[in-house]
């Protein structure tokens, strides 16, 4: 008897057991920054991990901090965007690319290289006539959907590496307003324009310089030109 109402007893809470919802650690419906994506354990193309798990980069610090990068490369909700994940394409129809462990642990730093358009993230950028960081009539900021973080010109680094994504605002933490080193020369209306820099006087144009962004006097050439979307 003993036995029987035992065994009953073990049936009933493998019966509970079971039903029990499993949690749900990732759900889908969380939408979070995607530097902080990478702190879960699940696969993410973007941020490939090494056998300890962690995330490398190829510039200072070696390894993503995803609560620095977040912080320096806050997306702006507020702006105003006159294009959104849209492709930049050079001359001979390549796009521009942004490989987000190519730069430092915040995300900063980053070469922007030209590769086959391909549709990916890395390819992908916002233009913004209006926003936190740019209160420039008739100039754009160029910003990337993989980082967040700023197409950038920096004439003071050595030559071959002055283009680059950085903060937006110009501060590595996040924290800078606007500069001059992010704002591009825009017109509304216009899909194929130069990069020309306002901080270079609008005589500085941005070109493909062997497979990755340099920077050339502006002088109209059709190789100048960049197509959006």
């Amino acid at each position: 008897m003993y036995f029987s109402q035992i065994t009953a007893l073990i049936l009933t809470l493998s019966t509970l057991t079971t039903s029990l919802p499993t949690p749900d650690l990732v759900s889908s419906s969380i939408s979070l920054p995607h530097t902080l994506r990478s702190s879960i354990a699940q696969p993410n193309p973007l941020y490939p991990r090494n056998d300890t798990g962690v995330i490398d980069v190829a510039r200072a610090g070696g390894v993503l901090n995803s609560a620095a990068a977040a912080e320096a490369n806050i997306r702006d909700d507020t702006a105003t965007r006159a294009f959104s994940s849209a492709s930049i394409k050079s001359s001979d129809g390549q796009c521009l690319f942004v490989d987000p462990t190519a730069g430092d642990f915040r995300e900063n730093l980053i070469p922007v290289t030209l590769k086959a358009c391909d549709g990916s993230t890395e390819q992908q950028f916002d233009l913004i006539t209006k926003g936190k960081h740019n209160q420039e009539e008739g100039s754009v900021l160029v910003v990337s959907a993989a980082t967040q973080g700023c197409l950038n010109f920096d004439p003071r680094r050595a030559a071959g590496d002055q283009v680059i994504i950085f903060s937006c605002g110009g501060r590595a933490d996040g924290e800078g307003q606007q500069t001059d080193s992010q704002l591009f020369a825009f017109k509304a209306g216009e899909t194929t324009l130069p990069l020309s820099l306002t901080n270079g006087g609008d005589s500085t144009c941005l070109i493909p310089d062997g497979g990755k962004l340099g920077s050339a006097t502006c002088n109209g050439d059709a190789s100048q030109q960049f197509t959006i979307g």
